[in-house]
């Protein structure tokens, strides 16, 4: 099984995966290199979802990586990723409670991107 580094985790989904054969509730299971170590984990594929940031209201996949717990996170579902549900399948709002807090970060600006994006004013 091929191994992905943790920062690049959303986009590497998102060119591997094709979203529309994906159902909410499904699971795909995906090695993660993180601080020099390999850890199994899973994705859990929760819903389809619209969100609002800063930017407007966004179509998106809400996914939850089962991490490990200890370390970095606080608990084995800790972290929360909505992903665009577009063409351009890119991160739109993190979650995470970590071991020394909690984070949320969501999309201010884009540039580049392959595709119209999507977003409601």
């Amino acid at each position: 099984m091929t191994k992905y580094k943790i920062c690049s985790l959303p986009y590497t989904i998102c060119a591997i995966w094709i979203f529309s054969t994906i159902v909410a509730g499904d699971e795909i299971a995906v090695d993660l290199f993180f601080d020099g170590e390999t850890y199994n984990f899973k994705l859990k594929f929760l819903a389809q979802e619209e969100i609002t940031i800063k930017l407007g209201t966004i179509k998106t996949w809400k996914i939850r990586p089962i991490v490990q717990k200890g370390r970095v996170f606080k608990e084995k579902e800790s972290l929360t990723i909505w992903v665009s549900d577009d063409k351009n399948k890119i991160p739109v709002r993190i979650k995470a409670d970590l071991a020394v807090g909690s984070l949320k970060a969501d999309l201010d600006d884009y540039s580049g991107l392959a595709h119209d994006f999507d977003i409601e004013d």
